[in-house]
């Protein structure tokens, strides 16, 4: 059987978290710092300030929001083939995304992402076996600062054909990157069959500004996923006890579910949530504290309890080189996702509150993701795995390693097999180099982006893709 899911909340507790969420959505209410946003919800009947940009929604639009956010959703990747199911009981990891420093070595020096990095983090990602969903990993700094993020897009679309995620914070990059999507799906309507999630985020505490709400609008125009992921620092923008900043995070995933469900209804909706607490004496924001584990868990209960997909950042840490503390972490952010039953974990590859990322990194959390999908996958108990005929037939002082069970589960993975940890015994370790496991993944990075050759995108739809950032640069700079 799988292990049982690890929670955190009793039932009472979630429904106090609840309770308490309806109350300031309803009391208290949000900002909104958009009047387009802010006439479509006074249009619907909502409590709507329209001086001060202050929107209250009662709990019947919160109950019918919820009713209409379907509890499944299907992802599919570059070439429309089904490629996530959330909301199934699968567990899948994601690449990290928005960084803006690339770390070189063990405790080297970082610096500025270049668009050649997003192409390499790109290919590596497409390359790892345990990653199902790439982002763009670094924001380029060699291109204009306004289309970085189309320049990412690009890349990934470019060299990997796994599902996109994306995080915009403008309606105008939105839309590009939904209309590179047109030309890479080859069709108008990105419902039916979405190449792509779109996360956008609120502002802690209670506000949305114009660029994301706006953008919120336009992915539920066009029926693309949405993963609704707050990032309240407890302490500074929620309060600093772990259940307060729990519901500030909920307060804000309901009332982007319902701006979701009021423009179009059935949106595909993911809870979502990147949590940090912050250190008052450094005045940091921290990603790999115990307290953000236990708020992963925390978080995947309470999307449970609406019947949401689930999306949390994991495989965090603090640390700014690949050293004990970066290891530690991020086992433990990665594990807090795995064992709640989180649909999506994202953030592999970065570190240093999310800032940096290494091709190093990436192989890493892969290969730490594998060993831990391995361990939340349990034990099968059958027949067939009991193997009580074979003992028998194999029998005292007898061995197993040439019999056609053993090849049989080799092959079914049952053992997870690391291809960078050291398995090695002292003598073969040093014959082989005396490497230690950053310096094999530096070079298995290496190897893969040398070597790996994704499927190219048709050449004209490369060009379009091109033609897409070019406008974008022109009406940016106001040449159009």
């Amino acid at each position: 059987m799988k292990p049982k899911e690890y929670v955190v909340l009793s039932d009472a507790e979630i429904f106090n978290i609840h309770e308490a969420s309806l109350k300031i959505l309803e009391k208290t209410g949000i900002m909104v710092y958009s009047r387009k946003a802010l006439d479509l919800l006074a249009n619907f009947g909502m409590d709507v300030d329209l001086q001060k940009r202050r929107v209250r929604i009662p709990a019947s639009f919160i109950e019918h929001a919820l009713k209409s956010t379907p509890s499944k959703i299907a992802l599919y990747d570059r070439n429309k083939r089904s490629a996530l199911a959330l909301g199934s009981g699968n567990r899948y990891l994601a690449s990290g995304h928005n960084a803006i420093y690339v770390l070189e070595g063990r405790k080297g020096k970082r610096r500025l992402a270049t668009k050649r990095d997003a192409n390499d983090f790109a290919k590596l990602a497409d390359a790892l076996e345990n990653i199902s969903m790439v982002a763009p990993e670094v924001m380029p700094q060699d291109v204009m600062p306004q289309s970085s993020l189309l320049h990412g897009v690009d890349a990934v679309f470019n060299n990997s054909q796994k599902h996109l995620y994306f995080s915009p914070e403008s309606t105008e990059v939105t839309l590009a990157i939904f209309d590179m999507a047109r030309s890479v799906a080859g069709e108008e309507d990105l419902s039916q069959c979405p190449i792509l999630t779109c996360q956008l985020s609120p502002t802690s505490p209670l506000a949305w500004t114009k660029g994301a709400v706006e953008a919120l609008i336009e992915t539920a125009k066009a029926g693309v996923p949405c993963s609704l992921l707050p990032m309240p620092y407890a302490g500074v923008t929620a309060p600093i006890t772990l259940a307060g900043q729990l519901v500030m995070n909920n307060v804000e995933v309901l009332s982007g579910i319902v701006l979701l469900q009021l423009i179009r209804e059935g949106s595909p909706a993911i809870y979502a949530s990147a949590w940090s607490t912050f250190d008052m004496r450094e005045a940091n924001v921290l990603m790999g504290s115990p307290e953000t584990v236990l708020l992963r868990i925390a978080g995947a209960q309470m999307a449970k309890f609406y019947n949401i997909p689930y999306l949390t950042s994991g495989s965090d840490s603090d640390s700014h080189c690949l050293d004990e503390q970066n290891a530690l972490e991020k086992v433990i952010s990665l594990l807090g996702g795995l064992i709640s039953g989180t649909d999506v974990t994202i953030n592999l590859g970065m570190f240093a509150a999310g800032l940096t990322v290494s091709f190093e990194q990436l192989v890493l959390d892969n290969e730490m993701g594998g060993m831990l999908l391995r361990l939340v996958r349990g034990i099968e108990v059958c027949p067939e795995t009991i193997a009580t005929d074979l003992i028998d037939k194999v029998g005292p002082k007898g061995q197993f390693i040439c019999e056609q069970h053993t090849l049989e589960y080799l092959r079914k993975g049952e053992h997870w097999e690391s291809q960078v940890f050291n398995r090695s015994n002292y003598e073969n370790w040093q014959r082989a180099g005396s490497s230690d496991v950053v310096e094999k993944a530096r070079r298995t990075a290496e190897k893969i982006i040398q070597s790996h050759q994704p499927e190219k995108l048709n050449a004209s739809v490369q060009v379009e893709l091109g033609e897409i950032i070019k406008d974008f640069e022109r009406a940016a700079s106001g040449n159009k």
